[in-house]
């Protein structure tokens, strides 16, 4: 039976070998891709944080690649299924292209380490920075997204039989069965990528066993063209060439679910993190159960239909059904997230994988499932309306979808959640999927329709104006002690002022950048470095925070040029309008200068330029804050200073465990050689540990007591701490020194160890987390052999 019309470019294909054979080999390869596609994604994302940095800006800029690239390569897709009668060749050859384009990432250090230093930090500052910047996201990302978005495209045109998986009568098209296993695959990539590939791999591991999943699925395809290559006559010339580009109005709907789904997607990764422990693996845990949802819609879809076409009116049911479960969703989440507190223990890492899933199905759950069905009911229906052709329309779809997605996630970031907060914006996703009803709506529509459409727009309307705004964001502990919060690209922080801690941020509703009531404590984080050093003239910060603890510099006359960069604008903001006087005016002294810039990237552009660097404290489990904490930041912070320079890195043992201290200590002797241990302060309930390294020879301790009296003279009246104006004092925090001793493993950005194993520590154990206070800090201190015992406390 042949129902190809004239003008068809390529006639569905057959296959007389084994055509049921054929289509099961392509299912298992079409989940495998999809696997694969995601593995790829969240890898090479998270090694472009190494490169780029993890600010705002850059994470932009490789997300935008990303959809762009998955919409040009689907609708280049589209253009090579309506001319090639070898889909499966040309689907072989885009999976190598990813493997390929990804060694770029794999070998990142070796080729990307001089990058920064040739910028320069003013550069880097500049435009130049931003253009470097993007036009590394386009060369590294946008070409294998590129290729990731071939695959359906293809994969649709070269089913054998050009039939369902039920059906070998070539009228029925695959597409929703084939998006349906690819998305499911996904799902799988997802929780193999965050749990046994990253842990028993490490990136570089992890990258190089997806790529080599890619080389074989490659040759599975390469197989598969050559056993089950369709049997299609060439084209006469004379026939006219259709590209089989679907109705312009399904594009638009295609592109408004995309637009909205990623929409929602945002906004709920931003709220459950508010509850889940901060973390490499929650974000991945949250992105797969989104999939999940995804591929059950789709699933759905293609088993209800049967191969019939829907009609049209289905989409608006499913738009208002979809709009008003938004709408409710911020209340489903206040009902549900007391039940899931971010400091519970987990019992294994699967266990909180199916506890946060669980949550976000029940919060997120019924909005994401209704809205998933919108896709493959456009796929569906746009395909009922065309001829055999209609195959093609699937690359045009997915095109339109992966722009949507990207206006989307731009439109929220930028303008939704900062202007509106994240429950009124999710409100507004779901108006706007009302309005699309109602824009749908056919003009003589039956009145139950016209009632369900504007009773569905009457009540989100009176959510948004009455509930939605009202709804807290913030940590039912600190809510009635808010002065100002703040929700977009860069995260969601508040300010705090409570009696207990005084003025404080609050970030991501989860832990705490300074405090009005610690200002002695921050300050020290740099008096203790700078009164070692004999003349401090150029200093550096990484992280400003509330600006306490870098505005403790002003304090000493020998700074000439006092410079620190925060990765978030908007905490920079906050320290000039909430911290001014706390951080003696650090934002507008004539001295100082605050620049929005990730840390390791501002460091690594930086060569033989500070007397003295120091490292504020950071979150040692936080996305890519792990990064602060690798040998290669280690080693840009040494090349960042002057000959007698020197570096502080203060660590938080309240948030760490021994062997992950151990391991930041091995990883920092491996690259100074030796260092003195510093604590701010006498207490150990909260305990901050400083480690203290110099670029060349270490001083003498001689010769360091002879500078700190040196600069005492100078500076110690200056320092209001009482802790800090006496040579004994400042004495008396000293630990010692260590050496190191061996080769024991390191952290670096290809095993990424502090970070995971600190993310798993957090979401195994929560705030009973084994970490160096009280009794096991003062343990081991007595166990750590250090030298010039005499330092010992």
């Amino acid at each position: 039976m042949n129902t190809s019309a004239p003008t068809d470019p390529i006639p569905p294909p057959t296959d007389p070998r084994n055509p049921k054979s054929a289509r099961q080999l392509i299912s298992v390869l079409c989940f495998f891709s999809g696997a694969l596609a995601l593995a790829q994604q969240l890898l090479w994302t998270r090694r472009m944080v190494d490169l780029l940095g993890a600010s705002a800006g850059s994470a932009a800029r490789v997300v935008g690649c990303f959809f762009l690239g998955l919409a040009l390569g689907a609708a280049g897709g589209a253009l090579l299924a309506a001319k090639t009668h070898r889909p499966w060749w040309w689907t072989g050859m885009a999976e190598l292209g990813i493997a390929l384009l990804c060694l770029p990432m794999v070998f990142l250090p070796w080729w990307a380490d001089g990058l920064w230093p040739w910028l320069g930090p003013d550069r880097l500052l500049g435009w130049q920075g931003g253009s470097l910047k993007t036009l590394l996201s386009v060369l590294l990302v946008l070409p294998p997204a590129s290729m990731m978005g071939f695959f359906l495209p293809l994969a649709v045109a070269g089913w054998p039989g050009g039939a369902s998986r039920r059906d070998p009568e070539p009228h029925q098209d695959p597409g929703l069965w084939l998006y349906a296993l690819n998305t499911l695959g996904a799902v799988a990539g997802v929780f193999l990528t965050m749990g046994p590939l990253l842990r028993h791999f490490g990136m570089i591991g992890a990258m190089m066993a997806v790529i080599v999943g890619n080389v074989i699925s490659a040759l599975c395809y390469f197989l598969l063209d050559r056993k089950h290559r369709p049997e299609t006559a060439p084209q006469p010339e004379t026939q006219p060439r259709t590209i089989g580009r679907p109705p312009t109005r399904f594009l638009w709907i295609s592109a408004l679910s995309g637009a909205l789904v990623i929409g929602v997607e945002i906004i709920a990764m931003t709220a459950i993190q508010w509850v889940a422990p901060l973390s490499f693996f929650a974000p991945g845990a949250i992105l797969g159960v989104f999939i999940a949802l995804l591929a059950i819609s789709a699933f759905a879809v293609e088993t209800g239909l049967m191969g019939r076409a829907p009609h049209e009116n289905l989409l608006v049911a499913v738009a208002l059904a979809s709009g008003v479960l938004l709408a409710l969703a911020p209340l489903l989440f206040h009902v549900f997230a007391p039940l899931f507190p971010a400091g519970a223990p987990s019992a294994s890492m699967g266990f909180f994988a199916v506890k946060l899933g669980l949550f976000s199905l029940g919060v997120f759950g019924p909005a994401v499932l209704a809205a998933g069905l919108w896709f493959p009911l456009v796929a569906a229906i746009s395909g009922a309306e065309a001829d055999s052709s209609a195959r093609l329309r699937w690359g045009w779809l997915l095109a339109a979808n992966g722009l949507g997605g990207l206006l989307g996630a731009e439109l929220t970031l930028r303008v939704l959640m900062p202007a509106f907060g994240p429950f009124p914006a999710m409100g507004l996703l779901g108006f706007a999927y009302l309005i699309a009803a109602w824009v749908m709506s056919p003009p003589k529509a039956p009145i139950q329709m016209k009632a369900a459409i504007w009773g569905s727009i009457g009540l989100v309307t009176l959510l948004m104006n009455t509930l939605l705004p009202t709804l807290p964001t913030v940590n039912p502990a600190f809510a009635n002690r808010v002065v100002d919060e703040s929700h977009g690209r860069e995260g969601s922080f508040a300010i705090l002022d409570a009696p207990a801690m005084g003025r404080a941020i609050l970030m991501q509703n989860q832990y705490v950048l300074g405090s009005s009531r610690a200002v002695y404590e921050q300050e020290r984080q740099a008096h203790l470095p700078l009164l070692l050093h004999p003349a401090p003239q150029r200093v550096g910060f990484i992280g400003a925070g509330t600006g306490i603890s870098p505005g403790g510099a002003l304090a000493h006359e020998a700074v000439a040029e006092l410079t620190a960069a925060e990765i978030s604008s908007a905490v920079v903001r906050a320290a000039a309008q909430w911290f001014h006087v706390e951080n003696r005016g650090i934002s507008t002294h004539p001295t100082a200068r605050i620049v929005v810039e990730d840390g390791r990237t501002w460091v690594a552009a930086h060569r033989d330029h500070f007397d003295v660097l120091v490292s504020d404290l950071f979150l040692p489990w936080g996305p890519g804050e792990g990064r602060l904490y690798t040998r290669e930041h280690f080693t840009a912070a040494r090349e960042s200073l002057r000959s007698d320079g020197l570096f502080c890195l203060w660590l938080p043992l309240y948030q760490l465990t021994e062997p992950q201290l151990q391991l930041i200590l091995d990883t920092f002797l491996d690259v100074f050689g030796e260092a003195l241990i510093v604590k701010r302060e006498s207490s150990d309930v909260s305990p901050v540990l400083g480690l203290l390294a110099w670029k060349d020879a270490p001083p003498e301790t001689s010769a360091l007591l002879q500078t700190l009296e040196i600069r005492m003279a100078a500076d110690g009246h200056r320092l209001e701490d009482p802790e800090m104006n006496r040579v004994e004092a400042v004495q008396a925090l000293w630990l010692g020194r260590v050496r190191q001793e061996g080769t024991p493993p390191v952290n670096t950005l290809g095993n990424l160890a502090v970070e995971l194993q600190a993310g798993r520590t957090r979401i195994l154990d929560g705030e009973n987390a084994p970490y160096l206070v009280g009794q096991r800090l003062k343990t081991w201190r007595e166990n750590m052999e250090f030298s010039n015992r005499q330092f010992k406390q």
